[in-house]
């Protein structure tokens, strides 16, 4: 699931009720309080708070599916002259727009899988899952035997079980434990309320390549070195957006075992480490798990931080006889069974100046609360904070991708990204 996918179903009311994840709230609910007229056109809005997932086609055939983003809804053109390459025959493009060669749709599409799959995993497969989300195959080494000793449980007498039908609700409640625990299981079926493992934001050491450059003015509160906002450009508030367009499982690959947020890094490597020829449906399943990609929709011209290879996954459209018409992911098998595939891909780009407009100025809170810059705003973030103003410094920085990947990193992690991921460059500000 992407991180917008996300913010907005935690907050959702459950057993649990509404839970918060770092930064990831309030993110969320400044893009959308933002009034449309920021943004580069009419549909970016919308994308960021209702990203598409690019497993949508497994996800949609889900038995307990809590997402819910509607449909993609995908156009197709039939107009031959607007060919990219002899490979694509026919092209894609979202919603309603126009396709490139200028032709108007012609016909509705959805992604759906070939066949009578759901979800992921093979259907013969049974898993055994920790109270941390590490899953693994049900086998002779991990019956219940010898689980109970891997546990340090002597006595199997002391050990209860226990038969539950899961419901819709309580998938929306495990997502939510997952966020936040490392005893999920037992947070979820027992306990009916989270443990808050340790948030606390932990430095990383990871290197992604990239000339990026952005320049911040920083507000920072010399008392404690806290930095209560930062102001800059359009490249630094797509920076910031970008982050709920980023896949889950992209950024535990990313950064791997300096991860920490609940039972998530544990889930990501168990998976990563099955068997894809035993226990998935088929290699390309295995991918969109632990390999997740950023679909094109909202692609800029130049990506603000690589963290997730943007992704042009291939299909097949049938387009038979029938007037119903699908389009299958190119990795089923027996598609060749199939009459009338043409090859086509999904890729448009709707935003390739950025997602907002223009050169105007905005300035982000320590919890990434996000508004365009004036006299006004100022005035109330002054309010806001109750800091005198012998207690401010202004500090002119520029950031590369280390510290993008360190604002992203505690913006799921605590409530203060600004701070904890730029801590490193206010150290001399702040007054003992």
């Amino acid at each position: 699931m992407p991180l917008g996918t996300i913010a907005r179903l935690v907050e959702k009311q459950s057993s649990i009720g509404p839970v918060t994840v770092g930064c990831l709230n309030s993110l969320y609910h400044s893009v959308a309080n933002l009034d449309v007229s920021c943004f580069s056109n009419d549909t970016i809005k919308q994308m960021l708070l209702q990203p598409i997932n690019s497993a949508e086609d497994y996800c949609n055939t889900l038995k307990l599916s809590i997402d819910d983003t509607p449909p993609t809804r995908y156009m197709l053109c039939f107009n031959r002259k607007c060919n990219n390459s002899r490979d694509m025959p026919l092209s894609t493009y979202k919603d309603n727009n126009n396709c490139p060669c200028g032709s108007s749709p012609t016909l509705q599409l959805f992604l759906k899988l070939f066949g009578p799959r759901q979800g992921f995993v093979k259907g013969v497969a049974t898993f055994v899952i920790t109270d941390d989300l590490i899953v693994m195959p049900k086998g002779i080494d991990n019956a219940s035997f010898g689980l109970f000793k891997e546990f340090g449980i002597t006595n199997p007498s002391s050990m209860k079980e226990m038969v539950l039908n899961v419901t819709k609700q309580q998938v929306l409640d495990l997502l939510k434990c997952s966020l936040l625990s490392n005893s999920t299981l037992t947070d979820l079926f027992l306990v009916k309320k989270p443990s808050i493992g340790d948030s606390g934001f932990l430095s990383s050491d990871v290197e992604i390549s990239g000339d990026l450059q952005i320049t911040l003015k920083l507000f920072v509160r010399k008392s404690d070195g806290k930095i209560l906002c930062a102001e800059g450009e359009q490249g630094f508030v797509n920076l910031l957006l970008s982050f709920l367009t980023f896949p889950l499982g992209g950024i535990a690959r990313i950064f791997g075992e300096n991860f920490s947020l609940g039972s998530i890094n544990q889930l990501y490597k168990s998976m990563s480490e099955l068997n894809d020829k035993d226990y998935f449906i088929s290699e390309e399943a295995k991918k969109r798990l632990v390999d997740p990609c950023i679909l094109p929709y909202l692609e800029i011209s130049k990506p603000v931080l690589p963290i997730c290879e943007s992704g042009i996954l291939d299909y097949y459209c049938h387009y038979g006889v029938s007037v119903i018409r699908f389009q299958y992911s190119k990795d089923i098998e027996g598609k060749s069974y199939v009459d009338n595939l043409l090859q086509t891909n999904l890729s448009k780009m709707v935003c390739p100046e950025g997602y907002l407009k223009g050169l105007a100025m905005y300035v982000a809170t320590d919890d990434l609360v996000i508004s365009p810059l004036s006299p006004i705003s100022v005035l109330g973030l002054h309010e806001r904070f109750e800091t005198p103003l012998d207690d401010l410094k202004e500090k002119i920085v520029t950031i590369g991708v280390k510290e993008c990947l360190g604002i992203l990193k505690a913006s799921l992690t605590s409530s203060s990204a600004l701070t904890n991921g730029l801590a490193h460059l206010v150290t001399d500000l702040k007054e003992k």
